[in-house]
């Protein structure tokens, strides 16, 4: 290690204030994002908010460290004290300039451009290099040293690491990395190539930025100022890891306490290993493999939709780090045992081809465990050409018949996407690129082949060309705990007889005659309670063919890969006969298609899954050619939406929607898990007007925090609202339990419309007459506080909190953007039905 050359003692008063500066670096980025985004964000624009909150947290940090840094220079015995000052001006610094690069290049969003991501690499080493360089010059003048000394510590042989110990570090780095790393093959999957290199370009930037900043001109000033170098070492691993929290800076960010915690082992292993030779380069594999393997092989979307991610991955965040801290710690206690016994300074272990050999014997079990307990390879994003041309379905809306009625709408579907996608699908049968082409919106899919977008993006008859981005599989997930209700009960669900089922029951209504389709994360089709109603089982043998699709794995077999389609279904129709009627309607059939992977889908997943329930086609049939209209549901539940970082704009689906109704299938969508904000019911296709949409209350009719509301371009959403808090239902593998959502709410009006159609027969495909009915037996729920009087709460536990329902959109009457035109009365529906 390098010689220090400023004079340096310790005490309790100095390791105080120390201690209260590392504190205040700490809270600086959270206090001004809360000061400015909280206090002062209705007087400002978003981007004047951001630049108010970095100039605040630049003044709070800038001010008080240089005036400590300078006024420790004149105090004897306080060169730590400078030193630490110094160290945090410097790192605050790095997150100003780091967040002013978020302010100028957005970072957020699963699905961010390339382009963006290569630019925001480049600013930041364009800007932070040179800000490395600054920091080397200013550090010993702030810190009272001649700079002689530091300044040859600091120059560029010894700042890289072009010294002889640079392959025996190298190595070392390279050997470590493959141990503290393990987890990611065995629980995540690649995404996009394309994504995944651009990921990487980013994360060595950040990694270069890092070793300049900390453990070249931090780590180097504190070590050569502190009298004790565990001392120096420490402070320089918690001020990295506080450097995280500035990732606070701009807007918020809730999960930078946990990256700091990640990065904390990263600064032990960086540490030692700096601590064993000159220069920051041999740091390099280690530090880019360490935070680019989690951002590679964890999908960016997890847990955007429930708000908690994966249990794996927090699994593997915890076993990486700790196996991090547990390496950090050995090659620690080795360094000291070898200095003691070879009487020297770190830098005299293991001769490099030793280590060298520990390096490929590390990443050759890092390569097995990928290649045999992962899933290797990449899960590429592909592509959608939608054209402009849309069949013309408004002469279907004056058939009667109902088969009549669909074959029309199939019919001239699919003779526009014949017509107007032919000259594509011979472009892309001449390239070699797979492909499927779609009626039920006017477009063509392009698989794992996204470079060729801009082939075809501006030409004519090409209304637009977006991401169809993919769902990685991974090897072995950990399944969110449930709250299991496995023992049933003899009376009506308080979820039931809130809607007033048990009086359509009672009224001989059970929905029988009707199909109901789903599609969503698949279903549990043996489960007791939905076995006897699902439409491809005769009570003797199955026959899937036309009763169940696979949008993603084209599956045979009905499954459920989570446990959300199979709770939806036993809300819709569930009934084990013994005492676990869950249902609305168990009297109905269901039929399903499989549109979500891991709980994410993607427009063409939605689509696909939007022809099958059009006209159901067999395993591996065309669903241009083998479409079977017959065999189409009456109506769908859709408890899903498609948001922006799925790939959907607001009006991706609408066309497949608007076909569906058409046709006369009715769609029941869930209106969303975005409130209690007002305009959050934006999500496709809850935001579409051929969509009846349903909001989430609780079983004594009172809005749920969650549930989305409107409202949306112009339109009243939800439509109307049902219980979807702690409903029990059917899980995979013959159980039950409790969840809550507006997934949950929407099965209760499919429900529902399948009741009222059994009741009266000539309802069946007459939407809008099905709405109002709806409406005008709903219980009928006004709002009456101005939303101007109302404090909505922001921020991720928003919906928890429960605020006051107001008048979104200043509807306060009958309907409104809360509960629509109110509670869904199933009872008074069915009696309706029945007298008329």
């Amino acid at each position: 290690m390098e010689e220090r050359d400023i004079a340096a003692r310790g005490g309790c008063r100095h390791r105080l204030v120390a201690v209260a500066l590392l504190v205040w670096f700490g809270l600086v980025p959270i206090g001004s994002t809360l000061l400015v985004n909280r206090a002062l964000r209705d007087g400002l624009t978003p981007s004047a908010a951001d630049a108010l909150a970095l100039l605040v947290a630049a003044l709070a940090m800038g001010v008080p460290f240089t005036a400590v840094a300078l006024r420790a220079r004149s105090r004897p015995g306080w060169q730590g004290v400078g030193a630490t000052a110094t160290g945090l001006l410097i790192a605050g610094g790095y997150v100003v300039l780091e967040a002013g690069v978020r302010v100028i290049l957005p970072q957020r969003g699963a699905l961010m451009p390339l382009g963006r991501r290569y630019a925001a690499a480049g600013a930041g080493l364009v800007l932070l290099v040179p800000y490395a360089l600054a920091a080397a010059w200013l550090a010993p003048r702030l810190v009272g040293s001649s700079g002689s000394a530091m300044g040859r510590g600091l120059s560029l042989g010894r700042w890289l690491g072009l010294g002889r110990s640079r392959w025996r570090l190298f190595f070392l780095g390279l050997a470590v990395a493959a141990v503290v790393t393990l987890p990611w093959p065995i629980t995540g999957a690649l995404g996009d190539s394309l994504t995944s290199l651009a990921l990487s370009v980013q994360m060595l930037a950040r990694a270069l930025s890092h070793l300049l900043i900390f453990w070249g001109v931090i780590f180097y000033l504190l070590t050569s100022s502190f009298a004790r170098t565990e001392g120096a070492a420490a402070t320089t691993i918690l001020i990295y890891g506080l450097t995280a929290l500035g990732g606070f800076l701009p807007g918020g960010d809730s999960g930078v306490v946990a990256r700091s915690l990640f990065l904390l082992p990263l600064g032990f292993l960086l540490t030692e290993i700096r601590a064993r030779g000159r220069g920051i380069l041999p740091l390099l594999p280690l530090a880019v493999w360490y935070l680019v393997t989690p951002a590679l092989f964890v999908d960016p979307r997890d847990g955007m939709a429930s708000g908690i991610p994966e249990l794996q991955h927090i699994a593997s965040y915890g076993v990486a780090g700790l196996a991090a801290a547990v390496v950090a710690g050995l090659l620690w206690l080795g360094r000291r045992v070898s200095e003691r016994r070879r009487g020297e300074r770190a830098g005299g272990g293991a001769e490099w081809a030793t280590v060298a050999l520990a390096a490929a014997a590390g990443w050759g079990l890092w390569g097995a465990v990928y290649v045999f307990a992962g899933e290797p390879g990449f899960y590429n994003h592909g592509f959608l050409i939608i054209l402009e041309e849309q069949a013309d379905l408004e002469t279907a809306y004056g058939i009667g018949d109902r088969e009549e009625r669909l074959s029309t709408v199939y019919g001239a579907l699919v003779e526009t996407a014949e017509r107007s996608q032919a000259s594509i699908r011979e472009e892309l049968d001449e390239l070699g690129v797979p492909y499927r082409p779609y009626y039920i919106i006017n477009m063509v899919r392009v698989d794992g082949h996204r470079w060729l977008m801009g082939r075809f993006g501006g030409r004519e008859g090409v209304d637009r060309v977006i991401l169809n981005p993919n769902v990685r599989e991974y090897p072995r997930r950990i399944p969110l705990p449930q709250e299991r209700a496995d023992v049933g009960s003899s009376d009506v669900a308080e979820n039931l007889a809130a809607i007033g089922a048990d009086s359509a029951w009672a009224e001989g209504v059970e929905g029988a005659g009707i199909v109901v389709g789903g599609q969503d994360t698949g279903y549990d089709w043996e489960h007791p309670a939905l076995k006897e109603r699902y439409r491809g089982w005769d009570g003797e043998t199955a026959d899937h063919s036309y009763s169940w699709h696979d949008a993603w794995d084209d599956t045979q077999v009905p499954f459920d890969d989570g446990t959300h389609g199979t709770h939806t279904m036993g809300t819709v129709l569930g009934d084990d006969g013994a005492g676990n009627r869950i249902g609305v309607a168990p009297g109905a059939q269901w039929m399903g298609c499989r549109n979500m992977r891991r709980d994410f889908g993607n427009p063409g997943s939605y689509a696909e899954c939007m022809e099958f329930l059009m006209a159901p086609y067999p395993a591996g049939g065309d669903s241009f050619t083998d479409g079977d209209v017959s065999l189409a549901p009456d109506v769908v539940n859709n408890s899903w939406g498609c948001p922006g970082f799925e790939g959907c704009f607001p009006g991706t689906l609408e066309h497949g929607v608007e076909a569906l109704r058409a046709a006369g299938i009715m769609m029941v969508v869930s209106a969303g898990n975005e409130g209690p904000a007002c305009g959050t019911a934006g999500t496709p296709p809850a935001n579409y007007d051929a969509s009846f949409s349903v909001g989430a209350t609780t079983d004594d009719g009172q809005v749920v925090g969650f549930s989305s509301r409107g409202p949306v371009d112009g339109l009243i959403k939800p439509d109307i609202a049902a219980p979807g808090q702690r409903v029990r239902s059917s899980v995979p593998g013959g159980g039950y339990a409790y969840a809550s959502g507006t997934s949950m709410a929407g099965p209760h009006v499919a429900g529902t419309v399948a009741l009222v159609w059994s009741a009266e027969p000539s309802l069946v495909g007459d939407i809008e007459g099905t709405e109002v009915l709806l409406c005008e037996t709903a219980t009928s729920q006004a709002v009456n506080r101005s939303c101007s009087t109302v404090s909505l709460p922001e921020g991720p536990l928003a919906a928890a909190m429960s605020p006051p329902a107001c008048a979104c959109g200043g509807v306060s009457g009958v309907p409104n953007n809360v509960y629509g035109c109110g509670i869904v009365d199933a009872g008074a529906a069915v009696t309706r039905a029945l007298g008329d």
